[in-house]
């Protein structure tokens, strides 16, 4: 007597109603995920360079302007060559370095100018560029 019903070992594989993902599909969604991720890390990376670098360039332009303002309300016209030098760390900025430079223009007998360009350069470690702001001081 023949049975109607089939066994196991009767059924075909394209009959199996397929699940999950072949090894192959694991594989490749596995490198397009750590590709995501491995530039998602140097994307972080980069990031927290650059937030640092604009961090210490706006303390530098801090520490320019803070030079700026004191030499321009020096007490006379004389005054504002003492201000020329290099400090490290100014205002307790640990890492930086302040450079200002005093540069008389004219000023001689014979001369009809006669005016002072002051320069503030700010270097840090993590600065590329220095910073540099620049003012003119008339004599008074």
């Amino acid at each position: 007597m023949r049975s109607s019903h089939r066994r196991h070992t009767d059924i075909s594989r394209s009959d199996i109603p397929r699940t999950g993902m072949t090894l192959v599909e694991i594989i490749a969604a596995l490198t397009i995920l750590c590709g995501a991720m491995l530039g998602l890390g140097a994307f972080g990376m980069r990031f927290a360079h650059n937030m640092t670098e604009v961090r210490q360039r706006s303390t530098a332009l801090d520490l320019a302007t803070d030079r700026l303002e004191d030499v321009k309300v020096a007490p006379n016209y004389v005054a504002v060559d003492g201000y020329a030098g290099t400090e490290s760390a100014p205002n307790g900025q640990k890492g930086f370095m302040r450079r200002t430079i005093v540069t008389r223009v004219g000023g001689g007998s014979k001369d009809v100018v006669d005016y002072k360009i002051v320069t503030v350069e700010i270097t840090a470690p993590a600065i590329t560029v220095p910073v540099r702001k620049t003012t003119v001081i008339a004599n008074y």
